[in-house]
């Protein structure tokens, strides 16, 4: 009976439920496996989400070691500074930077010896002193030109060799006429390639309170005793290739045009330059230059009139745009301010890359406008 009854349950009833398959145990290696594929996968869907904003914050990270450029005051940026602006390897050399060598300080031919010594003239064959002392410049370079002139040389010996170790040979150097082996320091100069001047002393305003030194040219004087002092000076040392007045004078005896003519007419018939620093706006030198045809050049500024890193940098500011302006410019500086000599040096590495070429006060002569 129990078999019967078992029979009809499996011909009537439900099918019976089949033992659920058990599944391989998976072997270690295989979970490993499967571990590495999940994190991998997960790593790529977070950086496709986080990567733009993870490089993001690095360039910004980055931003912070970037140097931030300085602003002058009138908005112009300031240039940039020595170690910043030396040029690239496999950049040609700029014509005006190649070593240059200037004629000897001396050639008789173009000395006249008097008793104070021995003063520049023309020679026979019309070579004169500042053509033949002159450094050379390439007078086809279309840039505009800027020549800086550094005063006050001579005076102070340690203040003259900084100035001639740290500047580029295109900066010219006016050399005062009292001082000590003030040959030695002019030949050391143009060794390096720089231009020389005479500072002459003149009458300056409130004299004899504010004296510039030794035969002073005055008003007061005859022009035969003007021209003796002159020819003092002038014998201080040979080399330059022109005179300017000293930086401290001149503000009296430049507007006294009488007295001013027969000290140019000097200076012309010896075949020098004529600088005029302009440092008082009633002067009459560039007018009695033209007037006598003397190679001339005038200074369209003092740079370190506001003797300040900030002060200078502006007014070297306002010379390139002068140059740009009108194809040249020329500013000076006094040697005795050492900030003057490091904004220089830092100002002169980066010129050409703003497309203006430092040149010697020669390459500026009979180049500006009329005052």
């Amino acid at each position: 009976m129990a078999d019967d009854g078992g029979a009809a349950d499996d011909e009537g009833g439900d099918a019976p439920v089949k033992a659920a398959r058990k599944l391989p145990k998976p072997s270690p290696p295989a979970v490993a496996a499967m571990v590495l594929v999940l994190a991998l996968a997960g790593t790529a869907g977070w950086l496709a989400i986080e990567a733009p904003h993870t490089m993001e914050r690095l360039e910004a990270a980055r931003g912070l070691g970037r140097s931030v450029p300085v602003v002058l005051p009138d908005g112009s940026p300031r240039f940039a500074d020595a170690a910043e602006a030396a040029p690239a390897e496999d950049v040609p050399l700029d014509p005006v930077d190649m070593p240059v060598t200037l004629q000897p300080s001396r050639n008789d031919q173009l000395l006249e010896r008097l008793r104070v010594g021995r003063v520049p003239r023309m020679a026979a064959d019309g070579t004169t002193p500042w053509q033949y002392y002159a450094r050379p410049f390439p007078q086809d370079d279309k840039r505009p030109r800027i020549a800086i002139v550094v005063t006050g040389l001579g005076q102070a010996a340690a203040a003259t060799h900084e100035a001639i170790d740290r500047l580029p040979g295109a900066v010219t150097f006016a050399f005062t006429p009292s001082g000590e082996n003030l040959q030695a320091q002019v030949d050391e100069a143009r060794g390096k390639g720089h231009e020389v001047l005479l500072s002459v002393p003149m009458q300056p305003l409130g004299y004899p309170a504010n004296d510039p030194g030794p035969n002073t040219l005055l008003s007061n004087l005859s022009d035969e005793e003007n021209a003796r002092r002159l020819e003092a000076s002038l014998a201080a040392f040979t080399g330059y290739v022109g005179v300017t007045s000293k930086t401290d004078s001149g503000t009296d005896f430049l507007t006294q045009r009488e007295s001013l003519r027969g000290v140019l007419l000097q200076v012309q018939r010896r075949g020098l330059v004529y600088l005029d620093l302009w440092q008082v706006s009633g002067s009459k030198a560039a007018s009695v230059a033209k007037e006598l045809s003397l190679p001339r050049a005038i200074s369209d500024l003092q740079i370190d009139r506001i003797p300040s890193s900030i002060g200078i940098d502006a007014q070297l500011a306002q010379l390139e745009r002068l140059a740009q302006a009108n194809g040249v410019a020329v500013g000076f500086v006094e040697v005795t301010n050492p900030v003057s000599l490091e904004r220089l040096s830092a100002w002169s590495a980066s010129l050409r890359d703003r497309g203006i070429v430092l040149a010697p006060v020669t390459a500026i002569v009979n180049r500006q406008a009329d005052r």
